[in-house]
């Protein structure tokens, strides 16, 4: 009974982000130039406005940040000024919504004044002395449900003066308004529910925001076009936290921007008013009216929306823009017409156009009569769109419509662009449209042959029937002459503007194309497009999503310095302020991909380059013309154009202008090359040449193409940075990726490796068994697999270089590079093992060095103990030890030792030289120096006490004469050493003490009283090296603001600091110069008992140590404060309740790319500015708190802002009982609690080139720059002990290797607990961290990081070969299954060979065989085959027009199999091609039994490669797709290939068996295992079949029927687990004894399934279903249960929202924290499981949870908690969504709410099952304050403690490698 209860007890689970789209990629949805982190630039122009379009600071004005969204998260990057590097300033991810619209608000927020004055009301932008800059503002729109937020991104900061708040929080994206637009949806979809599936459309008005001072107009359209809303954004109050002086101060009334009441538009009402003959812009759409009314289809005068029809009367809306160059808000409205089918026509409908009579100017009626034969004209499309000027006054909502253009734009058409200053253009797939504001349209130019198709009448070039109907009309054009003509398709392009008369355009598949005007003056009467390519690709794309430009006049300067080396300017005109009377343009165009990577290039554009002459040569003209003549004499070929002569219809009238138009294109080309002294250099204002201009004889003007006579070329175009993006994430496997092959002895010398384990401490044996997670990542070009690692096992980048392993060592591991020693201290604090590095044959390898027994000649400055190099190294306990030169060639080792002293302090400095090379000791090093540390402090007579802990050494990088060290001590107080060097004296050496006082007599009375915190003991202490204007107070100007920096004291503020202050988010470059030390001094900083943070500069504790001030002080350090700022005052902060906390360690350091020596280009600049400065403290409790540092406005210090890491790195429960198990035991000794803490925080420069910090902590973890924010991944060592045998895993590290070492300056050595007896070390050597900083690596949080490895292929599944024949762990072989996305030509429709007279033949003998064919279906009384239909339909409606252009390529798919090797990038071994039409849909590796029948031999089991196929696109939808199951073999080849492939056999796919599967594509591939024997479960169509293999063929042995398609099929012993693509979830069981297969439960819901999965704990298990609405549902198969129905249903548990879409959910088991340092699982499992054989017993250890990788590029993890964890986190959940402040204002508790279906919401119940944790809510607690988490957890009635360590069980049981 208890058992049944356990199993069908209910699974709670938690939903929790491994990372997110933000951090995890760099794809982008959305891009957009703003001013977030630096105040906008304005101008003072002559009408006294402001206006950011001008030559601001003559074009010296700082670049505005890039913002960039994808998914839910949003990323601020900020262009760094010398060569264009993008560096990450800040990233909002897990938004509770997913991004549809990103606008820029600007002057969003700021232009308060600071002395409280009242604002000038006719200017309130004018930014003048006293005044604050502006700032600008985000407008987002979320999918779902309408909701806009006006955001503004957050700077931490500190409270209000009198302190009362404390540190104030920040970091979110504020929203000053949420608009909701969910009533208005709600009213005018009348009941409907599937409004609400569609993406609002937004577009926002600022065109006149800086000009004018109009408040920026905002509309919004609704559910698809059901309804449009619009709103202003005034300025409104800056919100206020309780303080008088700002609810007072008159520059709150006007802080930043707030949104109006909505105002709907009376759609119903503007409908009535839009007519044919409305106004004069609608000339153009009345005739084409005309003609179809004579053909009798025609409505003249009918309005839109009268008549019989519901709805708005515009139809469906497409898109809307606002007009430019109206004083009112303008809007433009892209729709559709809804009396000419009510929506969009199908693609199959647009080109049938109809031939109707063509008006001579008599009556029809009379030449109808005549018995003549009228002539006709095509009529277009009947399905053209329309578009619609509305003017709307939001403030009065009052609207009315200027002007319409009524079905008079291609139907085609699919988004609005607005011009800069004048018109609109509406863009195409095949056309491209441009009307003026007036609402004529100007011109169209056609970028294909199919542009016809999809054209109205009136757009319609004239052919010669027409021409006397439509001479002056505008029409489409291909492209103006001399340009080519296009074969382009416009879907997806993405375009921007760079000038008012050059746009510039990238295609879906990267390729850039210049868009410009040309005009025949200067009042633009005439006007042409035209499209021209760039010559350049942006590879990595996928597909291209965004682009946005920045090209304004006043960053032009700035612009200048990214093209230097491209441009031919000197560079003497670079450093004025000159303007290129060459270049038209510069700019910065970034375009962004939701499929792959992003670029961001910097271009220049010439001005306008002559062409052709402006006036014709008549005797070269007639030449030509002639030359035609005699080529079509001898040469009559097939004529390009089918249209009829005027005079007659011969043949050869029509060869001849075809020839004849072919040689002027041919001259005009060699114009186009030819030399610019040949021609006039100066261009005239008119650079259109019409046809009218050309004296062209007898040939037709319909065939000659409008001629250009000037071009703005593209000088240059320059890719300044990539992000590498992810893309979509498909189904991973596990496997390992070696870089390392198995050596051999020719390879020895080569790796410089040594192989001999006999004479070296080192194996060769580098093959790691750790395991990787590979996921197939991108799309298209931008495909490939995406390797998810951590540091710390040997993965891409060959990172082990070798291990050894070791027994009862300390822990600390000190390295002397210079004299190419290693030491390691022993556990017993007595001596300790030092190795040598050598190079012997070219080999690197470590020897211990023996110690031998030798007198040292030294100075000794305290008689009392002599020490001798053997004793020190041998006797003493080390405490730290570092090389240092001290400005000359000897390198002199200083040594901080412990040793045994019957009197006095045990604590004593000892100086080594290495300089006597004669010396045969084995460490070649003599003691010089010897300084006993005293026991009590000189300069004050205070007591030190025992050792707490020591700082590294630093040295004086400036001087070169000292290196200095502190040490902090039980009493409280702390000690500063120097050993300073002068050679010139008798005592070479000097010891100089400095003591920081903690806690004196006075104090120790008084912090009695005020408690534990009243004590200013000092507990951490660091030594750094920084100039020392890092910690004053600068002025850091804006770009507006012309003053001198000058060095400031610390003042207060003129005003309290508001709740929210935009400024800088980071300190790019605000701190670093170079590589120039010159000014670096050390620093002294010390944190107290009470949580003061205190920084000192040494040079002003020499000068004066007993009167010493701190430089920079802060409160809150240790107790996970937000912000640490300056502060001169004792102000009173919060301090926690409940829990006495101190620093247990503290390190500042710098992360970023290590500064360069070698030289000073752009690179290496940017490269300084990405370096970030940042404090790390270790707390008491074990806790991590890394601060970042930032300087954000004038007149303020420096202030570090906490970074959120989502880590919980204090230690475990289950490890303290692990360790009391083992004490209970014997096999750990009780150990008394020693003072002295080694350091676990270690300082490393120059690891793969960057710098950074190793914690080495209960979870080791790497603290580095990921674009110059800094960010965490976790460290795993192979093989490690489980957690609890000691107090941390990694107990040394050292980033010193001996110097003889081919990567000493870039690797590292680590010692870590390995499996075994307690007190086993290894030791190991790595290469460096080039799988974290790969140049396609990625580090997205989570703890982990991720390598793109690019294949240009998209990969569709993965399987790792685990066959130990085939694959190695030194060779892996994976075999994929990937699709090349290519695009096909389409050439052979331009010509088809064929005269105009056999063309007509062939299409009048189809036309009889149809009619033939129709008579016989009617008399037989059956129906016309479709098939024949639909032949004879398209041929007639999708002709290429060759004087338009010609025809487009189109995307095609062609599948291939792949068998890959991991060692080498995933090279291709062997590929199998599908056949044409055929798609790869299932990849599957499994075991297969070989069942002979009537044998009595045992069945062997084989590995195979199964393959599902599907055919699709052969015979169209008419008939049942088929599909195929193959299954191939991976064989050794016979003969042996070259290169890198040479040490093993090579491999090849062989195809053992194919099996037709008619019932359907197949879909889904499972192995399926039932006593012993092996089969193959085949999901085809609506069939479930299991397949046995014998006889060297599939045979059906089993079968099920489900009710629609097959999704997928998740096996689980017998038992499966069917998702049906439109019904939910079937649960069944196979038994063995009948090969049947039985349905036991389904859910009975019409649910579209995406994907299916399990999780479970103990024996309870739960079934996951993702569906298409995003949502989770959680079943369980209960029969007991009531609501099972008697067992036949599955029981929704809980339900979820996550907001994303993803194609599959794959178990993985969850990780205990005993296990999570491990990559090695199975050993360190096994090990545990010696320690504690109880071990893997409880339900949570039972655990198995899944994950899914999310088409936004975001990884995530399902895991089930146990009951009491689970309340408990669901009562912390409740309370932090109501107590914490969201980003954008957004409720995560809706966000997580279940969508219901709208396609049938009747079969869902209204209520939601819920029951879900929001991991990513709840994981915030972790980086709160802790007086705030005291808070929370008091409110829910637990303790932080039980609440951390449930977060670090979730968060172990989620990672997932």
């Amino acid at each position: 009974m208890s058992s049944n209860a356990a199993k069908t007890a209910p699974v709670h689970p938690a939903l929790l982000s491994t990372f997110g789209p933000g951090r995890g990629s760099g794809s982008s949805e959305f891009s957009a130039w703003a001013y977030l982190t630096r105040p906008r630039p304005t101008q003072q122009n002559n009408d006294g406005d402001k206006s950011d379009d001008g030559d601001c600071d003559g074009g010296d004005a700082k670049l505005p940040n890039l913002v960039t969204a994808h998914a839910n998260s949003l990323r601020i990057y900020t262009v760094l000024p010398n060569a264009g590097t993008l560096a990450l300033t800040a990233v909002y991810d897990n938004l509770a919504g997913t991004i549809c619209s990103l606008d820029v608000i600007p002057y969003g927020t700021g232009g308060g004044r600071q002395d409280g004055t009242p604002q000038d009301d006719d200017d309130p932008f004018e930014i003048s002395e006293g005044e604050r800059s502006c700032f600008d503002g985000l407008l987002i729109g979320f999918a779902g449900h309408p909701r806009l937020s006006l955001v503004y991104p957050a700077a931490p900061m500190v409270g209000d003066v009198d302190g009362t708040s404390g540190v104030g929080t920040g970091g979110v994206l504020l929203a000053s308004s949420i608009v909701d637009l969910t009533p208005v949806l709600n009213e005018f979809s009348m009941g409907g529910t599937s409004y609400v599936e569609q993406d609002i459309i937004v577009s926002v008005n600022t065109a006149s925001t800086s000009v004018n001072n109009i408040d920026p107009t905002v509309s919004v359209v609704l559910g698809g076009g059901i309804a449009i809303a619009s709103f202003s954004l005034p300025k409104g109050p800056r919100p206020t936290e309780g303080s008088s002086m700002m609810k007072d101060s008159p520059s709150s009334t006007s802080w930043w921007r707030v949104a109006s009441e909505p105002h709907v538009l009376p759609l119903a009402s503007l409908a009535s008013k839009v007519r044919v003959d409305f106004g004069d812009a609608n000339k153009f759409a009345a005739a084409s009216a005309a003609v179809n009314t004579r053909g009798g289809r025609g409505q003249s005068g009918t309005a839109v929306g009268t008549g019989p029809c519901l709805g708005h009367g515009f139809g469906d809306i497409l898109d809307v823009t606002f007009l430019s160059g109206f004083t009112e808000s303008t809007l433009l409205v892209l729709h559709t017409n809804p009396k000419k089918g009510g929506g969009r026509p199908w693609a199959g409908r647009m080109g049938r156009t109809a031939e109707v009579p063509l008006s001579t100017g008599g009556d029809d009626d009379e030449a109808e009569g005549d018995g003549t034969i009228p002539e006709t004209v095509a009529t277009g499309t009947k399905y053209g769109l329309s578009l619609t000027a509305i003017s709307l006054s939001v403030h009065q909502k009052r609207s009315v419509v200027l002007w319409s253009l009524l079905d008079a734009l291609p139907a085609d058409s699919w988004k609005l662009v607005p011009h800069p200053t004048d018109g609109i253009l509406v863009w195409g797939v095949n056309s491209i449209v441009y009307a003026s504001s007036l609402g004529k349209i100007k011109c169209a130019l056609a970028v294909n042959g199919f542009a016809k198709i999809g054209c109205p009448n009136g757009l319609l070039p004239p052919s010669s029937e027409s021409s006397s109907f439509r001479s002056t009309s505008v029409h489409l054009e291909p492209n103006p002459s001399p340009l080519p003509k296009l074969s382009l398709q416009l879907e997806g392009a993405q375009v921007d503007f760079v000038t008012e008369n050059i746009a510039l355009v990238c295609l879906g598949n990267g390729s850039l194309h210049s868009l410009q005007f040309h005009h025949t003056d200067e009042t633009r009467s005439s006007t042409v497009m035209s499209l021209s390519p760039l010559s350049h690709r942006v590879g990595g794309l996928g597909v291209a999503s965004c682009l946005s430009i920045l090209a304004k006049t006043c960053h032009t300067n700035n612009l200048k310095n990214y093209l230097r080396a491209h441009e031919d300017v000197t560079k003497e005109e670079y450093g004025h302020n000159t303007t290129d009377p060459e270049i038209q343009a510069r700019g910065l165009m970034f375009i962004g991909s939701r499929m792959g990577d992003c670029t961001l290039l910097a271009f220049s554009i010439n001005k306008p380059t002559l062409l052709i002459a402006s006036s014709v040569d008549e005797n070269k003209e007639s030449a030509m013309l002639e030359s035609g003549k005699r080529k079509l004499e001898t040469n009559m070929t097939s004529s390009e154009s089918n249209k009829r002569s005027k005079d007659d219809d011969k043949p050869g009238d029509e060869n001849q202008n075809a020839m004849a138009e072919i040689d002027i294109l041919q001259q005009e080309e060699e114009d186009l090359y030819r030399d610019d002294d040949e021609i006039d250099k100066k261009v005239s204002s008119s650079s259109i040449v019409s046809n009218e201009d050309s004296d062209v004889g007898e040939i037709e003007s319909s065939l000659l193409r409008r001629s250009i006579r000037s071009l703005s070329v593209c000088r240059s175009i320059l890719a300044l940075d990539s992000l590498t993006g992810l893309g979509p994430l498909g189904p991973g496997c596990y496997g390992p990726v070696a870089t390392c092959p198995a050596l051999t002895e020719n390879d020895n010398e080569s790796l410089n490796l040594r192989t001999d384990p006999s004479t070296s401490m080192f194996s060769s044996a580098f093959s790691s068994a750790a395991r990787h997670y590979i996921m197939p990542c991108g799309f298209g070009a931008s495909g490939g697999v995406a390797v998810l690692t951590t540091p710390g096992r040997d993965n891409v980048g060959s990172s082990i270089l070798g291990e050894s392993d070791l027994c009862n060592m300390e822990g600390a591991v000190f390295g002397l590079p210079q004299s190419n020693l290693v030491i390691l201290g022993k556990a017993d604090g007595a001596g300790a093992i030092v190795l040598r590095g050598v190079v012997k044959e070219g080999a690197e390898e470590f020897e211990e060095v023996e110690l031998e027994v030798k007198s040292d000649d030294m100075d000794v400055d305290n008689s009392d103990c002599l020490l001798r190099s053997v004793d020190v190294l041998s006797k003493t306990k080390l405490l730290a030890a570092s090389e240092v030169s001290f400005g000359s060639e000897s390198v002199f080792s200083v040594f901080f030792v412990e040793s045994p002293s019957p009197s006095g302090t045990p604590y004593s400095i000892v100086v080594m030289s290495g300089a006597d090379s004669n010396l045969e000791s084995g460490i070649n090093l003599q003691v010089v120096f010897v300084h006993r540390i005293s026991e009590v402090s000189g300069s004050v007579s205070v007591q030190h006490g025992e050792l707490v802990s020591i700082t590294p050494m630093v040295a004086d990088e400036k001087t070169k004469s000292c290196v200095s060290f502190g040490c902090v001590w039980s009493s409280g107080h702390a000690c500063v050493y120097c050993i300073s060097v002068n050679q010139e004296t008798s005592k070479p050496f000097e010891v100089s003490e400095w003591t920081l006082v903690g806690d004196t007599p006075e104090k120790i009375a008084k912090a009695r009283e005020e408690g534990f915190y009243g004590s200013d003991n000092i507990v951490a202490m660091d030594l750094f090296s920084l100039p020392h204007h890092v910690f004053e107070a600068q002025s850091v100007l804006s770009s507006d603001e012309k003053m001198p920096q000058t060095r400031a004291s610390s003042t207060p503020l003129p005003d309290p600091l508001p709740s929210f202050l935009p400024d800088r988010l980071s300190m790019h470059g605000t701190w670093c110069a170079g590589h120039d030390h010159s000014q670096d001094q050390i620093l002294v900083a010390i944190c107290r008992r009470s949580g003061m943070l205190e920084i000192y500069d040494l040079l002003d504790l020499k000068r004066s140590p007993n009167d010493v001030s701190p430089i920079w002080q802060s409160r809150g350090c240790s107790h996970g404060a937000s912000v640490l700022a300056h502060s001169d005052q004792d102000i009173a902060v919060r301090l926690p309740e409940s829990h006495q906390v101190e620093a247990a360690e503290i390190r500042v350091f710098v992360t970023g790319p290590s500064l360069s020596l070698d030289g000073e280009n752009d690179k290496e600049k940017d490269a300084w500015m990405l370096r970030s400065l940042c404090i790390l403290v270790n707390t008491s409790l074990g806790d991590l708190h890394l601060y970042s540092g930032c300087k954000r406005s004038s007149n303020l210090n420096l202030e570090f802002t906490r970074i959120p890491l989502g880590n919980v790195s204090r230690p475990s429960e289950e490890a303290g009982r692990h360790l009391t198990k083992l004490r209970r035991k014997g096999i750990v000794s009780e150990s008394d609690v020693m003072a002295f803490r080694p350091n676990r925080l270690h300082r490393f420069c120059a690891i793969s080139g960057e710098d950074g910090l190793f914690a080495a902590t209960q979870r080791p973890l790497w603290f580095v720059s990921e674009r110059g924010t800094p960010t965490v991944v976790s460290h795993k060592s192979r093989h490690v002990a489980p957690a609890g045998g000691r107090p941390v895993p990694v107990s040394g590290f050292s980033a010193a290797m001996p110097a003889v070492f081919q990567n000493a300056s870039c690797g590292f050595i680590t010692l870590h607990e390995r499996i075994g007896r307690i007190g086993s070390q290894r030791l190991t050597l790595y290469s460096g961290l080039y799988d974290v900083f790969s140049p396609h690596g990625v580090l997205p949080g989570g703890g982990i990081c991720v390598q793109k490895v690019p294949l240009g292929v998209t990969v569709r599944h993965i399987e790792f070969i685990d066959d130990a024949s085939v694959s190695t762990s030194s060779r892996p072989i994976y075999v994929m299954l990937i699709s090349r996305e290519i695009e096909a030509d389409q050439s052979y429709l331009n010509d088809d060979g064929l005269s105009p007279e056999e063309r007509q033949r062939i299409k009048d003998e189809k036309e009889a065989a149809r009619i033939k064919k129709q008579v016989e279906a009617d008399l037989g009384g059956f129906d016309i085959e479709q098939e024949w239909v639909e032949e004879i339909e398209r041929e007639d409606c999708f002709e290429v027009d060759r004087n338009l252009g010609f025809a487009p390529s189109i995307p095609q798919r062609k599948y291939e199999v792949w068998l890959v090797d991991a060692s080498s990038q995933f090279s291709v071994l062997d590929k199998y091609e599908l056949n044409e039409f055929e798609h790869g849909t299932a990849l599957k590796s499994l075991f297969l039994t070989n069942v002979m029948e009537d044998s009595d031999e045992t069945p062997e089991k084989s590995l195979f490669v199964s393959v599902g196929t599907s055919f699709i696109d052969q015979d169209g939808e008419d008939l049942a797709s088929k599909g195929r199951v193959l299954l191939f073999q991976v064989k050794k080849s016979k003969g042996r290939t070259q290169g890198v492939h040479r040490r093993h056999a090579p491999l090849h796919l062989n195809l053992r068996s194919e099996k037709e599967i008619t019932v359907g594509p197949v879909t889904s591939l499972s192995s399926l295992k039932s006593e012993d024997t092996y089969r193959v479960v085949v999901g085809a169509g609506a069939e479930v079949t299991v397949e046995q293999w014998g006889s060297g063929k599939l045979t059906q042995v089993g079968f099920y029927h489900a009710h629609m398609q097959v999704q997928e099929i998740v096996l689980f012993k017998t038992f499966f687990l069917l998702s049906d693509a439109y019904d939910s979830l079937h649960f069944l069981v196979w038994r063995e004894s009948d090969k049947s297969l039985t349905l036991l439960a389904k859910d009975y819901e019409p649910t579209q399934v995406f994907a299916a999965g399990l999780i479970s704990r103990g024996g309870a298990m739960a079934f996951v279903c993702h569906d298409d609405r995003q949502n989770l549902k959680f079943f369980q198969y209960a029969p007991a249960d009531a609501e099972a129905r008697g067992g036949n249903k599955l029981v929704c548990r809980a339900d979820v929202h996550i907001g994303s879409q993803t194609t599959a959910l794959q178990s993985h088991w969850c990780q205990s924290s005993l296990l999570f340092n491990s990559c090695t699982m199975p050993s360190t499992l096994a090990a545990l499981k010696q320690q504690d054989v109880l071990f893997g017993r409880l339900e949570d250890d039972q655990r198995f949870a899944v994950t899914f990788g999310t088409t936004d590029g975001s990884v995530g993890s399902i895991i089930s908690l146990s009951e009491p964890v689970f309340w408990r986190l669901t009562a912390l959940q409740s309370v932090m969504s109501n107590a914490l402040e969201s980003n954008c204002a957004l409720s995560h508790r809706a966000w997580r709410l279940f969508r219901r279906s709208t396609s049938r919401g009747g079969c869902r119940s209204n209520d939601r099952k819920k029951g879900t944790i929001d991991g990513d809510l709840v994981m915030k607690f972790v980086d709160l304050a802790l007086y705030e988490q005291e808070d929370l957890a008091s409110s829910i009635g637990t303790t932080v403690g039980l609440l951390m360590d449930n977060l670090l069980e979730m968060q172990c049981a989620s990672s997932i490698i």
